[in-house]
């Protein structure tokens, strides 16, 4: 069983870069989506600018490409990424039920613009350049409507960050 406290972020990027890989912009904004919906916590620059320098650098480091391959404007998983990626979502199922194959699909799918708004919409207050309040209201609000599969912005005890505010 992966033990999130251990490095939630790298998990987070394992998720958003999924089996098929994704584009380096929407990854950032993925995470950044997936640390609301799964409670853990990013650094505040990730929040502010839909990128972590801290989750670039991981992915990057030593131990991160064991896991990711930066090819041009993608990432790509590396077989030990794949097998990390369905373990996650193996845990993620017994652990928060709901389809989160299809959550990730809709995320890998989704434009720019639609990852902007929906993860605009997920942090309270904050509306940057990119993404108008008439764009969160378009594309996010029927999003969050429909809702994610069965989850939501509550965390559970292993699928939280160490740094994550606990529940209660």
């Amino acid at each position: 069983m992966i033990d999130w406290r251990s490095d939630g972020l790298t998990y987070l990027a394992v998720l958003a870069v999924g089996d098929e890989g994704n584009k380096i912009t929407k990854t950032h904004k993925a995470v950044v989506i997936l640390s609301k919906l799964l409670g853990v916590k990013l650094d505040e620059e990730a929040y502010e600018s839909l990128y972590s320098r801290t989750a670039a650098e991981k992915m990057s480091s030593g131990s991160g490409r064991l896991l990711f391959v930066k090819l041009g404007d993608r990432y790509e998983l590396t077989s030990l990424g794949k097998e990390v990626y369905y373990e996650l979502l193996e845990q993620l199922k017994a652990k928060k039920g709901g389809d989160f194959v299809r959550l990730l699909k809709t995320l890998r799918e989704m434009s720019d613009r639609q990852l902007t708004a929906l993860a605009r919409s997920l942090i309270p207050g904050t509306v940057g350049e990119s993404a108008t309040r008439g764009d969160v209201d378009e594309i996010a609000a029927p999003l969050l409507a429909e809702g994610s599969g069965g989850f939501g912005t509550e965390g559970e005890g292993e699928l939280r960050g160490s740094n994550a505010p606990k529940p209660g």
